[in-house]
């Protein structure tokens, strides 16, 4: 199994205020697809270390481009996280910091600011914002901060901290504490500031800050939101969205919510046509939203003014970017361009062939900056030809559009691509009065600690001495002089009882082999009743062993299989990072995306079915036999409501299963068991109060008891859930 770390942008969405070269719209939508005759663009500079695994291009700001660089490291931490300033007109090294994890970053007026933890990770991790100068990198301050910081928000006299103990504001020259948040607003999701109030999210709502004292000016959670009569707060609570002089954007659920900034009186409130829509995009007097459709709605009055809905592309998108006179998203396999005036510019085909790991990009000079699968690609936003791609040997993990380049990450190298000329300055400040989800938000669970990326490990290694350098191969002549004492025999058979169940066994068991001892596992049945059913699907299972991702089946009896040892146990053993075991559930993911599209289904996975090797990836076992002996017990909670109610399987009984393993991933705990379908038995966000507002809307979409309320692939979930936690 190849690593197959998740690939997204910096940021998830673009603002844009007024117009910023706005292009007629095109008569008649053009349809492009991915092409060999692509030209072939070689980057313009390439920056290596030896000792880094990865390279991610965070930031930049005043010609500086800020890049994360992981990497093993010693001691409790599992990984080192290095910050590299690098001077992007003569492309040298300002300055380094390493850290032994990376929660967020900001850069403001002359200040890089960097939330780490301290200590060793022997007891509670405790957390500290720093701050550098940019030019040198030497360190102006620390503060101690609570819990978690989601986001850094810097604005004014103050830098803005946000986490699970409510928000605090810290003095942007010396560090010290301007003012800390009520302990009852709980834990902090989301920050913008605007003019002299910070707008904040929270498990109850909405509310506004005074940015002098921290005192509350409003708070709404949607029980006293007049006119929105839909809108069910125990099940959706109001959440902010956009925070805009015009006014202050919110949603609830499938309805949106428009408030006055000062007072948080409603303006308007707007029905969409569900609640799984992107983030929406403020463009001058227009909100765009992308759900199962792209809707227009008038910042004025709330009215829908168009939607573009494709019946064929009814699959959710990803959050938008808007620039050059049009909307841009993408749906299934498909880059879709929308004019302003809701009519069909252009779209791009990709490749079913790639993996399904998009880095949504920037846009710069009417050029359209986008990684799918294993290239970054150029394409024009006037028709959406390419104009040129690049594609590395390594695996990508992000993208940055800057001032003067175009900066790609992979597993090895940072490379440079310059641009002609300077991108638009709207695309460079962000529009400071628009909420995004921020830097800090975007990289945090991938970083700290473990992270969601596992560090590239080099299969093909030297093997390397204690001190960390390569061994030498001793010649004939540099031989010890004495023979060495023989190793004892090891011992055969049995070895250890690794896991049980109602009608299993299974073992670690030693064997010799042509190579020598080897170590397999042994699953045996315990019910003779069984055995024609048992070995008719270990034989199922066995035909499957070629495939990518499967764990193959070795050998195989009446009542046993053999299966290759997988050190890393499953994804139900043990205390394991959150972030390895999203990154090994994501492989059972696509594991099972390619056998749906071969019209097969597993019917039957559990944390117990997600085996992980040495590196933390994840194969996916007992394919048929776990379907056929949950016939045979009492329901599961991984078990769907049409399980539990007799219904057939289909691919969407997978979704559901997968996102009741990420319930078990995220929390430690199995999620409640489901009931037979009813129009009330989805799970909502109050569901999982230890998870971001985020997490919880993928959950409880994926956990849908409707099968039609699901994401309707698991390709969509594995890539709404990996954006989620990269978030999160």
């Amino acid at each position: 199994m190849n690593p197959s770390p998740s690939s997204l942008s910096r940021r998830g969405f673009l603002t844009a205020s007024g117009t910023v070269g706005m292009s007629a719209a095109v008569g008649h939508a053009q349809t492009t697809t991915t092409t060999s005759e692509e030209t072939q663009q070689e980057p313009d500079w390439t920056f290596s270390k030896s000792d880094i695994d990865a390279y991610y291009p965070f930031e930049t700001a005043d010609g500086v481009a800020y890049v994360l660089g992981t990497s093993e490291s010693d001691g409790r931490n599992q990984y080192e996280i290095t910050l590299y300033a690098i001077d992007q007109a003569n492309r040298t090294t300002l300055w380094t910091e390493t850290f032994p994890s990376f929660a967020n970053m900001a850069v403001e007026d002359g200040t890089v600011f960097v939330t780490t933890t301290t200590g060793d990770g022997e007891r509670r991790q405790n957390y500290e914002l720093r701050a550098f100068d940019s030019k040198n990198g030497s360190e102006q301050w620390r503060h101690p901060v609570h819990e978690y910081p989601r986001q850094l928000t810097a604005e004014g006299d103050s830098i803005y901290v946000a986490g699970n103990r409510g928000i605090e504001a810290i003095d942007i020259d010396f560090g010290s504490e301007v003012w800390q948040s009520d302990a009852e607003i709980g834990e902090v999701y989301m920050v913008s500031h605007l003019g002299s109030l910070i707008y904040i999210s929270t498990r109850d709502g909405v509310y506004a800050l005074s940015d002098d004292d921290g005192k509350e000016q409003w708070h709404r959670n949607g029980q006293n939101v007049e006119g929105a009569d839909a809108i069910d707060v125990d099940r959706n609570p109001l959440r902010l969205q956009v925070a805009t002089e015009k006014g202050i954007l919110c949603r609830s659920g499938s309805t949106a919510v428009f408030l006055e900034p000062e007072d948080g009186a409603v303006q308007w409130t707007a029905s969409l046509d569900n609640s799984n829509y992107s983030e929406p995009v403020l463009h001058g007097d227009t909100v765009y939203f992308w759900g199962d459709s792209l809707s227009a709605v008038s910042v004025g009055d709330g009215t829908i003014r168009w939607e573009y809905d494709e019946t064929n592309r009814r699959e959710r998108g990803r959050s938008v970017v808007v620039a050059d006179g049009a909307v841009f998203s993408i749906v299934d396999q498909t880059i879709v361009a929308v004019n302003f005036d809701g009519s069909e510019r252009w779209t791009f085909e990709l490749s079913e062939e790639d993996d399904y790991r998009l880095s949504w990009g920037d846009i710069a000079d009417g050029t359209f900056y986008v990684v799918h699968g294993s290239k970054l690609r150029a394409l024009s936003t006037e028709d959406g030809t390419v104009e040129w791609s690049f594609q590395p040997d390594e695996e990508m993990t992000m993208i940055t559009v800057s001032e003067d380049a175009v900066l790609l990450g992979t597993q090895g190298s940072l490379y440079g691509f310059d641009l002609p000329q300077s991108i638009p300055e709207i695309l460079v400040d962000e529009t400071t009065h628009f909420f995004t989800s921020g830097v800090g938000i975007a990289l945090s669970s991938i970083l700290l600690g473990s992270g969601v990326f596992v560090a590239y490990r080099r299969m093909n290694a030297e093997p390397e001495s204690p001190d960390g350098t390569a061994k030498p191969e001793l010649d004939s002549e540099s031989q010890p002089a004495s023979e060495p004492a023989p190793e004892p025999e090891p011992e055969y058979g049995r070895l250890e009882r690794i896991a049980s169940d109602e009608f299993t066994e299974t073992f670690r068991v030693r064997k010799r082999s042509d190579d020598g001892p080897r170590v397999v596992v042994e699953k045996h049945l315990t019910d003779s009743t069984l055995a024609g059913e048992f070995q008719s699907a270990v034989e199922q299972w066995a035909d499957l062993s070629d495939r990518k991702g499967v764990v193959p089946v070795l050998d195989f009896g009446d009542d046993w299989a053999e299966l290759p040892e997988y050190e890393g146990g499953s994804l139900a053993d043990g205390e394991r990072p959150t972030g390895e075991r999203i990154k090994a559930l994501s492989d059972a993911n696509m594991t099972v995306h390619r056998a749906h599209g071969d019209g097969l289904i597993h019917g039957g996975l559990t944390p117990e079915t997600i085996l992980l090797d040495s590196d933390g990836r994840g194969g996916v076992s007992d394919w048929k036999l776990a379907r056929v002996l949950a016939d045979h017990r009492d329901s599961s909670p991984y078990d769907a409501p049409e399980q539990v109610a007799g219904e057939a399987a289909d691919e969407r009984t997978d979704v559901y299963r997968l996102g009741a393993i990420a319930h078990f991933a995220l929390t430690g705990d199995a999620p409640a068991g489901a009931s037979p379908p009813t129009a009330d038995d989805s799970p909502s966000p109050q569901d999982y109060t230890s998870l971001s507002p985020d997490i919880a809307d993928v959950l409880s979409t994926a956990m849908a008891s409707d099968p039609d309320d699901r994401y309707q692939s698991v390709v969509k979930f594995d890539d709404m859930l990996r954006w989620a936690t990269f978030r999160a």
